[in-house]
């Protein structure tokens, strides 16, 4: 007797909530919208993907006291891309709360550099990358409270893209305290988020080896500041500043860095800003080889055993802002999420 083939059956499709503050009116969402009507049902479609969301749907949802919607967790990707296009509204948008629009802020700019690693000669994800940097001063230039907010929402588990962006909210709060003009943060930001662009050349195997790298491994993992200002010079459209914040950053004041062994006076005052804040981002953020460290460990280290690698002045300010309450408490709830995010996985 013949048997029936097996059943087909389609694995349940996984959503997540989105504030509906994000969705933009008269925009087109690339995405389809669900809406929960219990906590124990499934999500049900209430709008399809590529039609206008107007300022009657969001007054209806906000009637029925909806404050979130969902998307499938497949469209991710178009969701974070239509938040970057919107970015502008979404930040200086007063109903938009700091944390959310700090959450917004971190999303899509982890997004962007996923892009820039995977098409790093791309000069449209360059501009993207300029052009959210913009966004991000001005989410972080509104309020002195924007900076720990930010903090508490950074991933502190290792991958190129977060540690990029990691290393850019530092950079830029460092820089904003001391005293630099919006056009300094630009570029300084710029360099910030696309420092490491140049590991998009160096094989995953040796990117995320477990354990020391072999000598030969380590000599190509040297080589990414160069092919990253390589990169970048070849596209075109990025400034000076922010092309030695790429090429510099692993340059050391006392001349002992690569690829240049560049001594002080010559690595440029933004690589020097870059240096500290990707060092403490490495030792505070978790790895398959070693457990994250945190915030003041961390600057402890630095300070015995790489002092003489920093500008002091700079050091010494990069410590003040760490130590304030509000970004010690931020950290402190960052690092904790992260290590029960480890225990669950």
């Amino acid at each position: 007797m013949p048997i029936d083939p097996p059943e087909e059956r389609t694995a349940p499709q996984k959503f997540v909530e989105i504030p509906l503050h994000a969705l933009r009116v008269d925009s087109v969402t690339e995405f389809s919208i669900y809406l929960m009507h219990g906590e124990d049902s499934a999500p049900v479609l209430y709008r399809d993907a590529n039609l206008v969301f107007s300022e009657e749907h969001r007054g209806k949802l906000a009637d029925g006291a909806v404050a979130g919607v969902y998307i499938a967790v497949d469209d991710r990707k178009p969701y974070l891309r239509y938040l970057e296009n919107y970015l502008a509204d979404i930040v200086g948008d007063n109903h938009v709360d700091a944390g959310e629009g700090a959450t917004i802020v971190y999303a899509c700019a982890t997004n962007l550099v996923q892009d820039v690693l995977e098409r790093p000669a791309q000069s449209e994800d360059i501009r993207r990358a300029q052009q959210l940097v913009a966004h991000t001063l001005d989410h972080l230039l509104a309020d002195q409270a924007r900076f720990p907010q930010l903090l508490e929402r950074m991933a502190f588990d290792y991958h190129t893209y977060t540690h990029s962006v990691n290393v850019c909210v530092f950079g830029l709060a460092l820089g904003q305290r001391l005293g630099m003009s919006r056009e300094e943060l630009h570029r300084l930001g710029t360099g910030l988020l696309l420092h490491d662009i140049g590991k998009s050349t160096i094989d995953d195997a040796i990117l995320n080896k477990r354990g020391r790298l072999t000598d030969e491994e380590w000599q190509v993992m040297r080589r990414h500041p160069a092919e990253g200002a390589r990169i970048l010079e070849s596209v075109g459209g990025v400034d000076a500043p922010a092309l030695a914040v790429v090429r510099q950053h692993h340059e050391k004041c006392t001349g002992k860095g690569y690829p240049g062994g560049l001594a002080e006076p010559d690595i440029h005052f933004f690589a020097k800003i870059c240096a500290l804040a990707d060092v403490f981002d490495a030792l505070t953020t978790q790895r398959s080889y070693k457990e994250a460290l945190d915030a003041f460990p961390a600057l402890r280290i630095m300070q015995d055993e790489m002092m003489q690698d920093f500008h002091p002045r700079l050091f010494r300010e990069f410590i003040r802002m760490l130590g304030t309450p509000a970004v010690r408490q931020a950290a402190e709830t960052a690092q904790g999420e992260a290590e029960a995010r480890r225990r669950a996985a």
